[in-house]
Formats: C-alpha cells, structure tokens, sequence
C-alpha cells in the first residue's frame, strides 16, 4: 500500500539537514513545518534511507484526506509498522494498545515518519497520534512534515527538550546549495551571476529551483537566461504549481486579500486595512501564515511579507485583471502608504516597481543615509541611467561591490559618489570608505604607528602584527577588539585571538558585519589550526547570507571546500579572480594549502601561489606564513630544496616581524 511504504529519493542530500535530522533520536518528536515545494517530503524519505541503512527501522504513513478517523490511523500504522518490525497479530484499538504492542520492541530505535501531517488537522486521527507520541517507548521517535504546526501540545514538548524543529528557512537552499544542485546533482551549472539572481528569485525554494530546472534543462545560456527573468510571473510551471498547490485551496477572502496586499513590500494589519479599505486583515495575515501560505511574519509585532516567488506571480494575475498602468499606480499607492509609515525601503522599492522615478528620486533626497543602509531588492530594480545620476544609489553601489569583494569597481563608485555629494555631508562619508578601501588596494607600506581600526589591521599584514595588536588595544570599543585578535592571530598568539574573537562573536554591543566577521575569522583560524567545526561554519555562513555579505559567504564555503573538495576550491579560486577579489583568491589558496599540511599531503604548490597573491597585495605577513608553510610542507615530502626554503622563509619572517613564520620555518 503507497501510503505505508517509504518512497524512494533521489535528491541532493544537504550535510546541515541531514546533521540536524541525525540528532532527532536525542528528542521524542521532530517537525518540519514548510509551505508547498519546501522539500518537506524530500527531506523525510532520505531522513528514512538513512536511518534504515543504520540500525533503525522506519515504519512511514502519508495520510489522505478520508483518513481523519482514530480508527483509520490506527489500521494504518499497524500495516506501517508491521510492515517493519513483523505482523503484529491484531489490530490496535487505542493508541495504549498500539503503544503496548511496539513495547516488544523497546530495545531497538524505530522511527514513525509522517508526511503530509497537515491533512490530519483538527480530526480524531491527529489526537490519537499525540496520545500515541506520549506512551511511545523511550527508543521511538516520531518526525512528521506539514504545512501547518499540529494541534499537540507542542510547548510542553518544547520546554522538555522532547521537540526538534525544522521550519521554512531552514530547508530554503542557501546560495551555494543552489550552485551544488545544479553543478552536481542536475549537471547543468549556471554562471555566478544567474545562480545569484536565480537564488534571489526563487529565496531558495526547492520547487521553484526545480521547476526552473525542469523548463531549462539542455538549452542555451540565452534561453536558460530568458526563462530566469521570466521566472514567478510568465513562468507557466511556477504559476500551474502555485495555482494547484497553493491559491486553488484557499477560501475566496484569502485569495483575493493576497491579490489586494502583494504591492505592499512590508505587510500589517493597519496598512493592508488602509490600502485596500476594510477591517481585520491583522487575522488575515495570521491565518496566512498559520496555513503556510508563503507569509513569513518579520517581527512579534504582527509584520509579515509574501515570499518572492508568489508576490511575483500575484502582482502578473494583477496585470492580466486591471493592466500594467492600473497595477503601477497600485504600486505608487503602496508607496505613499509605506513612505508615511516610516519604511523608507520598502516604499523606495514600491516606488521602482511602479516606475515612478520621480518619487523614488524624491525619497532618495530625504532619506538617502537610512536608504543607503539598507540597499536590499529595490537597488536592483534601479535603472543604470537612475543609477548613475544619484551620490546616495552610487554609495549603495560601492557598499554592494565591498560587500562582494570587488574592491577596484567599489574604490570607483565611491569616488564618483563622492563627486556626486559634492559639498554634501555624505561626501565626507564617501571619502572615509573609500580611503579605507585604499589601504587594501595599495601595496605601499603604512607608517609604523597611528590611524584607525581599519589602518593597523591592515599594517599587521604587512609587518610586525603585534605592535599593531597592542595599538588596536588602546582604540577600545568592538571594532578595536576585533583588529586586536585579528593582529594576534597574524602575530601567532592564536589562542589569546581567538579567545577575543569568540567574544567579539557574542559581544551584544558590536554591529551585525563585525559578529559574523569575527565568527569567520574564529572558524578560519580553527581550520588553520586543525580544528573545524562544521557547525559553526554553517552558522556563519548562514549570518553572512542574510547579512548580504556573499565576500563572507564565499569564504565559509572555501572552508568547507578545503576540507575535502581541491576542485571545489579551485572553481572558488578561478570565481574570485574573474571577480576581482584577489584577497579572497590569496586567503583560500593559504586555507587550502594548510590543509594540506594538516594531512601530510603534499601542497607546497598551492602555498607557493598564496604567497605570490599576498605579495602583489603588498602583505608581507600572511606571504612569510605561507613560505614557512609551504617550507614545511616541502620537508615533509622531503624535497631537497626543504632547507633552502625554510631558512628564505625564516628571512622573510624576520623582515616582517612575524612571530608565526619564524615558528614555522
């Protein structure tokens, strides 16, 4: 019978879900709770491989819409369950019963899985269920996927560390998941910049990413291109399986609310009443979300917004109903709205979707400093000539080439931003980033004392890190801190650097791009040293994501690369220097090259580059750590050429000071 027995899949198996779901034998019930196309079920069936390959039984129930009956639960799960650990001689009554009979095997881990939760909702099924998830022996546990949270008890489970909960973020594939799917599973991979947009379009939806593949698997690059901008609005497969799975199941007030509300970047209660003229959208936005309608609340506060993908195919049913010109004037409406509410970016991007540049421009004047900072969807939706004619869209240009490691078109757009302020106070803001920027552009050696924060971080990767360790001492305060540990792990004192840096991770007064700094920088010297942890790893990546900073993102994933993938790495290499970033090509050339040290594999090659990358930077230190390294690494092997390498990179280490080369050579 297909609804007792495990499906078989085949997917991209995704190491962070996989680890999570291993840990679900340490609770009694685990829930992943996603709307339609999340991978809910995906999930479930390689959770079931492979913890039947091991020494688990799985017994598996996908539930239909006429099994709402105690009793239907209980004939099915006597099959699913049988079909697993042997017949069971008669049918289960109760879930006491049921429970009793599973009692013989309390001396083996079995796991109940059930998909599609959500049909059991409010029926006599789904409290039998909870009944029998109470009186299961201690080595049985219980994950089931749904749309919508169950009706159990589930802060009593939660406060006894009994729950494990997987939500929608959580199976949204990250961007580098994106390029792994497929580059390895689908074996079609897209170029950086459409894996970029596509991860942006899609917010990592699996269906949407398969749906894409689906529609373009072996055509063209410009095909492939043409059917990623049309994707969410002229997509005919998005907008089949939205329909089918999605809006056709709703009560007409919830679909046409959807309708009304999808201009509205930022959704509330007050605004949606205001927009569309009635009461009570605050329990419309909540049923939304309670049913997993692809509403995702922002805040406690009762603020949501629509994922991506529907928004987009909402706003082209608007179209097709009132035409481009009605639909652009709804956007300006939602702007004005938005714009009165204090949300500048959201009302900025309502603005662009209606075209309406004259109030974009006008918003820009007033607002651009708290715009600037938070340059999310609507700068990408700017056209160039806009673009190009605005300091504040300029300045928001630069921070999004800094954030991606592109420093010589960052150091450009700052300092025609800086032209565009002219006389402006933002000018002088321009001027410190870009000056900043500079530093790590330019290979001229810094005078040996003075400067902020950014200026002795640098000076410690060209010479003598500790003084600059000590300076960046008396500057106090977290960016201080920071540059502190980061010139004692340049310096070697690598334990005292990470202990500042573990803080700094915590440190609740530090903004949100130095924490994930420091939590990289805290794993990338873990690696270093032989330490990994993939976890924390994961966590940063993920912080780095949401923070926009895909420099950061970039590096998390050369870490995991570098533990096991040299192909991986140079793919990673070869995107940095088509980017521009020539930091990043040096620093993930040094973490691969030490982890081949750490496995006595030879890698004085790899080494070698990185110190010819950190020499052309003009970082003496890094360069002389990496010579030492790769001396190391050429004993090992035992090169002839070992000695004369290791008394050059002891001479380097002396010419810069630098404490950890000297120990190295």
């Amino acid at each position: 019978m297909a609804k007792v027995r495990v499906p078989r899949v085949k997917a991209l198996s995704r190491e962070r879900l996989d680890e999570r779901l291993a840990g679900l034998w340490d609770h009694r019930l685990g829930l992943v709770i996603a709307p339609a196309g999340s991978g809910k079920s995906t999930l479930l069936g390689q959770f079931a491989a492979a913890a039947s390959a091991g020494d688990a039984a799985v017994a598996w129930y996908r539930p239909e819409s006429g099994d709402g009956s105690a009793e239907s639960l209980l004939v099915h799960l006597h099959r699913a369950f049988g079909s697993v650990l042997g017949a069971f001689p008669e049918h289960w009554p109760s879930a006491a019963a049921a429970a009793e009979a599973l009692e013989r095997h309390a001396d083996r881990r079995v796991a109940l899985v059930v998909d599609d939760l959500h049909v059991l909702e409010g029926s006599e099924a789904e409290a039998t269920l909870e009944q029998l998830l109470d009186y299961l022996p201690p080595s049985h546990v219980v994950l089931a996927a749904s749309r919508r949270a169950p009706r159990f008890n589930l802060s009593r489970l939660r406060v006894s560390g009994s729950l494990l909960e997987l939500g929608a973020d959580d199976l949204r594939f990250r961007s580098w998941e994106v390029e792994h799917l497929f580059r390895n599973f689908y074996a079609e991979p897209l170029p950086p910049e459409d894996l970029a947009e596509l991860a942006r379009r899609t917010e990592g939806w699996a269906a949407g990413l398969q749906l894409f593949h689906l529609a373009t698997r072996g055509k063209a690059a410009a095909e492939r291109r043409r059917v990623l901008a049309a994707l969410g609005s002229r997509s005919r497969l998005v907008r089949e399986y939205l329909a089918r799975n999605v809006l056709d199941e709703l009560p007409d007030e919830l679909r046409h609310f959807l309708l009304g509300t999808c201009v509205l970047g930022r959704l509330s209660g007050r605004l949606c009443d205001e927009l569309l003229g009635i009461d009570g959208s605050e329990q419309l936005l909540a049923e939304l979300e309670h049913r997993q309608i692809f509403t995702h609340a922002l805040d406690e506060d009762g603020t949501y917004r629509y994922h991506e993908v529907l928004r987009t195919h909402l706003e082209s049913i608007l179209v097709e109903r009132w035409g481009r010109d009605r639909v652009r004037a709804e956007y300006t409406r939602a702007g004005r709205l938005l714009e009165a509410e204090g949300l500048a970016a959201d009302a900025l991007r309502a603005y662009c979707c209606a075209e309406d540049w004259e109030a974009a421009a006008r918003l820009l004047g007033r607002e651009g400093e708290q715009l600037v900072d938070d340059a999310g969807s609507w700068l990408a939706g700017m056209p160039p000539a806009v673009v190009d004619s605005d300091p504040w869209l300029l300045l928001a240009t630069a921070r999004r080439y800094l954030a991606a490691g592109r420093l010589q078109p960052a150091a450009a757009a700052y300092e025609r931003a800086e032209q565009a302020f002219g006389s402006m106070a933002a000018a002088v803001v321009s001027r410190r980033e870009r000056l900043a920027l500079r530093l790590w552009l330019d290979p001229a050696p810094l005078p040996a004392t003075g400067g902020d924060w950014v200026t002795l971080a640098r000076r410690a990767t060209q010479r003598d890190p500790l003084s600059s360790a000590r300076q960046a001492a008396r500057l106090g305060g977290p960016s201080g801190r920071f540059a502190e540990a980061l010139c004692l792990c340049l310096g070697g004192r690598l334990a005292q650097g990470r202990r500042l840096l573990a803080e700094l991770a915590e440190s609740p007064d530090a903004n949100e791009a130095l924490v994930v700094g420091a939590g990289l920088a805290h794993a990338w010297i873990a690696f270093l040293t032989g330490q990994a942890d993939v976890q924390a790893l994961g966590r940063v990546a993920d912080e780095a994501e949401t923070l926009g900073v895909s420099w950061l993102t970039r590096m998390t994933r050369a870490l995991h690369a570098c533990a096991d993938d040299g192909a991986e790495v140079e793919r990673l290499r070869r995107g940095c220097r088509e980017a521009g970033d020539h930091w990043g090509d040096a620093l993930i050339a040094l973490q691969h090259g030490m982890r081949l040290l750490h496995r006595s594999t030879p890698g004085a090659d790899v080494l070698d580059e990185a110190v010819a990358a950190f020499e052309r930077l003009g970082a003496g230190v890094p360069a002389a750590c990496a010579a030492a390294a790769a001396a190391l690494s050429r004993a090992r092997a035992g090169d002839p050429q070992a000695v004369e390498a290791a008394l050059a990179a002891e001479e380097r280490g002396r010419a810069t000071a630098t404490p950890l080369a000297l120990a190295l050579a």
